[in-house]
C-alpha cells in the first residue's frame, strides 16, 4: 500500500515540475520577444497533448 501511495506521489511530482519547467521556459520566450512567447505556448501545449494522449494510452 505504501509503494502505490509513493508511486502515485511520484507521478504528481513529475508532473508539477514538467508544467513548472514549461512555465518558466515560456516566461523567458516572453522575455525574449512576444512573437516567440506566444510560440512557446503552442509548442508547450502541443508537449502536454502528446504526453497526456501517452500516458492515458499506458494506463490501459
Amino acid at each position: 500500500m505504501i509503494i502505490k501511495f509513493l508511486s502515485a506521489m511520484w507521478k504528481i511530482i513529475d508532473l508539477v515540475c514538467y508544467l513548472t519547467a514549461l512555465a518558466f521556459i515560456i516566461w523567458g520566450c516572453f522575455l525574449i520577444g512576444k512573437t516567440l512567447g506566444i510560440f512557446s505556448i503552442g509548442i508547450s501545449l502541443i508537449l502536454i497533448g502528446l504526453a497526456t494522449e501517452y500516458y492515458s494510452s499506458q494506463s490501459n
